[in-house]
């Protein structure tokens, strides 16, 4: 077992990940994996000690049409993350872009030569309050600072005793706007989901969890250089008037 702050067994991740590789690939409505139980008992709760408190001065809420109620990390000083994050913070987020972690990563999807963002720029803590929303989308396709193409989304939720009746199941859509998997955002579960022009997702129905309570997450991406066959996008709703569906 390769020693880390975290307890994580790599050589047994990467049997699992060679095992589970095919299944990812063909996996509806795109190439994606849930795992749960990613950490053991006593680094989930050393992680879970670590988010952010309701009235922390990390968060920011950018309200619109397509999502309310939604809170994600701020830049701190020097327009840095990682300045308002904990120790522990810091040591999860690096070993989740470390070089033992990307080996994982390229095994279960097959992609090689990814890359994290060493700024966390659009990754970090999330957290959704009672009443908010996501509406269904496709995430931007490359990140403009490196120049590089947007692969991986990895999404590790720390909600315990989340109940069915709060709803915040994450949606994966096909093409049409059908939803095909449904992932609730239970403690200690990890998804990884390949992203593209068509990996449609959200949790576009209100969350029902007492006023006190939080969907939380942490999100993490992950890059290659860019690929020929994709051209630049922004974040795409499909509720939006000018979207239209491909062949419609």
């Amino acid at each position: 077992m390769i020693n880390n702050p975290f307890e994580i067994d790599y050589l047994n991740l990467y049997k699992i990940a060679e095992k589970s590789a095919a299944g990812y690939k063909s996996s509806k409505p795109f190439p994606h994996a849930i795992l749960d139980d990613f950490l053991t008992p006593k680094a989930y709760n050393k992680i879970s000690k670590i988010f952010p408190k309701n009235n922390a001065k990390i968060w920011k809420t950018p309200t619109n049409v397509h999502t309310v109620g939604k809170s994600v990390t701020k830049n701190g000083s020097l327009a840095l993350k990682e300045l308002s994050y904990s120790k522990d913070t810091r040591s999860f987020f690096h070993e989740l872009n470390s070089g033992l972690f990307l080996t994982f990563l390229e095994k279960l999807t097959g992609i090689k030569g990814l890359l994290p963002d060493p700024y966390f720029s659009e990754s970090g803590f999330h957290r959704t309050s009672s009443g908010g929303y996501l509406d269904i989308h496709a995430d931007f396709s490359h990140l403009n600072i490196l120049g590089l193409e947007r692969r991986i989304n990895l999404i590790f939720y720390l909600n315990e005793n989340w109940q069915e009746t709060y709803g915040g199941e994450l949606g994966l859509y096909n093409e049409d706007l059908k939803k095909v998997v449904s992932v609730s955002p239970i403690a200690n579960r990890m998804l990884i989901f390949s992203t593209s022009d068509i990996s449609f997702h959200g949790h576009p129905e209100r969350l029902s969890c007492p006023a006190k309570k939080y969907r939380k997450s942490i999100a993490l991406y992950y890059y290659t250089m860019p690929t020929a066959d994709r051209k630049k996008s922004s974040i795409l709703f499909p509720t939006d008037p000018k979207f239209t569906l491909k062949g419609s």
